[in-house]
């Protein structure tokens, strides 16, 4: 994929070779290039997502089952693996923080 600068940032991608580009969160989405399955996720620390029976997840990728707010739940306190073929599209998940190989987030 080549990467370059976009208009209206909203991301940072660090390439392989360490440079950064700043992109737009639903490229990575539109560009099928959003794939993270077994990469280490921020989902549940930065995001959570809440359903109507009061579920808690990690993230509108709902990757983990945290609890429910009614009988409790637990606040994750490392990184998630993520567990998902593809980012589910919503820019809030795509915009939490990922890493692979124990790179700093």
């Amino acid at each position: 994929m080549n990467f370059k600068d976009t208009l209206w940032p909203n991301c940072q991608v660090t390439l392989a070779d360490g440079s950064t580009v700043k992109i737009d969160a639903n490229q990575l989405h539109n560009d099928a290039i959003d794939n993270w399955k077994g990469w280490s996720c921020e989902a549940g620390m930065s995001r959570l997502h809440i359903e109507a029976d009061l579920t808690v997840y990690s993230g509108e990728c709902k990757n983990d089952i945290l609890g429910n707010l009614s009988d409790g739940w637990t606040e994750m306190k490392q990184l998630t693996i993520c567990k998902r073929e593809r980012c589910t599209g919503c820019t809030d998940d795509l915009l939490v923080s990922k890493c692979i190989n124990n790179s700093v987030l």
